[in-house]
């Protein structure tokens, strides 16, 4: 793992649908969930969202351009401050034979769904995107990769790491040399606090929004909640991913 990341930093510094129902069952949360996302994929319509949200925090698209060769040094963040309230992504691009990179930033909240197709109470439910591209020197770029290896991108060992919807986690996966390198932060087990890069990062996205505080390292979390068995509806908002090896399953 610390071979894969420290080679891609090495390299660079080298180069100068529509859904109906009323409830969903669990069968229906892994038909809704199964879509696969790509390049040209529109993650911020809430309904593509709501079909590719696991492929896209598993980077999917990234995985197939790397094995490929074609995405060496892209990486992409994901930031769930529980679900529901906020969600963040952002994908950098290298550009110009890696001289520059293009970062696109993006926040997922909640907003007025009344007009969308879409169950409000589903767990990849309807939310809203803002926008944010910024282009990123060469430097800049290290900086951030710099930052996310101090907090032990590349070297990582996860395996069986659950990430829960309501939990707050981050997650970084990506390619060097056609290999992805995943690394993945929650709140039930890591001081986010202490965190390094999410600092870097805010600072080079131009997303006015401060980022969401994660919990103090330590806070109880609330228990599960309870529901009847006839209440499936609200069941179904909760889930979560499991680290398997470099992928989220």
């Amino acid at each position: 793992m610390r071979k894969k990341i420290m080679s891609v930093v090495s390299k660079i510094r080298t180069k100068s649908s529509i859904l109906r129902g009323s409830a969903l069952s669990a069968a229906g949360l892994i038909a809704l969930s199964a879509c696969s996302f790509t390049g040209t994929s529109d993650i911020e319509n809430p309904l593509v969202r709501k079909g590719t949200w696991f492929s896209f925090i598993n980077a999917d698209d990234i995985r197939t351009a790397c094995s490929a060769g074609d995405a060496e040094g892209r990486i992409r963040l994901v930031y769930n401050a529980d679900y529901y309230k906020e969600t963040r992504s952002y994908d950098l691009v290298p550009k110009n034979g890696a001289e520059q990179f293009e970062m696109v930033s993006r926040i997922f909240g909640p907003l007025d769904v009344s007009e969308v197709n879409v169950e409000v109470t589903a767990p990849l439910g309807a939310f809203g995107g803002t926008e944010s591209r910024e282009n990123l020197s060469r430097g800049q770029y290290l900086a951030l990769t710099d930052a996310l290896q101090s907090d032990g991108f590349g070297y990582q060992s996860r395996d069986g790491l659950r990430l829960h919807s309501d939990d707050y986690y981050w997650v970084a996966i990506g390619c060097s040399s056609q290999n992805i390198t995943l690394a993945a932060w929650t709140s039930a087990k890591d001081d986010l606090r202490a965190l390094t890069f999410p600092n870097v990062l805010e600072n080079l996205s131009g997303l006015e929004k401060p980022l969401p505080q994660p919990p103090a390292f330590g806070t109880p979390k609330q228990p599960d909640p309870f529901y009847s068995k006839n209440d499936k509806q609200a069941e179904s908002r909760y889930f979560y991913r499991t680290v398997r090896g470099n992928q989220l399953r």
